[in-house]
């Protein structure tokens, strides 16, 4: 006679792989509860996020090739200066200028239009992910043209730069 084995598994291996699975999750809880409490308490510094650093590298270079009498002017196209807009004319690496328009208007979204001859568009990018941001002018005795740039809020990595055009000869 052959001893046939009863299918499925006995009690202490059920036991055992519950404990192990009840380990794992007890685990993932904890580090889940701990990674929600880092972010409350250590905010997003925006200081050091790409999309920042990429914004703000190319807003400074159109600040800084800035050029003729008054390098803000008032209106562009459709575009007028306002505490989320910054129109620019600055120079081009190839030596001829164009207008640069920095809208900021829409939350978490930096949008950079540049324009040659007249209003021929010759360019758009956008970053998004970024906190909002406000234009100002600001006063540096001695110096004109400042622009500060800054993130609405207040917290760690907040975002607070003081760009102004350089001479040109």
């Amino acid at each position: 006679m052959v001893k046939r084995r009863a299918r499925g598994f006995s009690l202490l291996e059920v036991v055992f792989t519950m404990t192990i699975f009840g380990v794992f999750l007890i685990m993932l809880v904890t580090m889940t509860s701990e990674m929600r409490r880092m972010e409350k308490k250590y905010k997003l510094n925006f200081s050091r996020h790409p999309q920042v650093i990429a914004m703000l590298s190319r807003l400074r270079k159109d600040v800084l090739d800035g050029v003729g009498k008054n390098p803000y002017p008032y209106s562009h196209d459709v575009y007028t200066q306002s505490p989320t807009i910054l129109i620019v004319y600055t120079l081009r690496n190839t030596g001829y200028a164009e207008t640069v328009v920095w809208d900021f208007s829409k939350a978490g979204e930096a949008r950079r239009i540049s324009y040659g001859a007249g209003t021929l568009k010759t360019g758009e990018w956008i970053a998004r992910g970024l906190p909002e941001l406000e234009i100002a002018t600001f006063e540096i005795p001695g110096r004109s043209y400042s622009v500060r740039i800054k993130s609405k809020g207040s917290g760690k990595g907040e975002i607070d730069q003081i760009l102004q055009p350089r001479p040109h000869d």
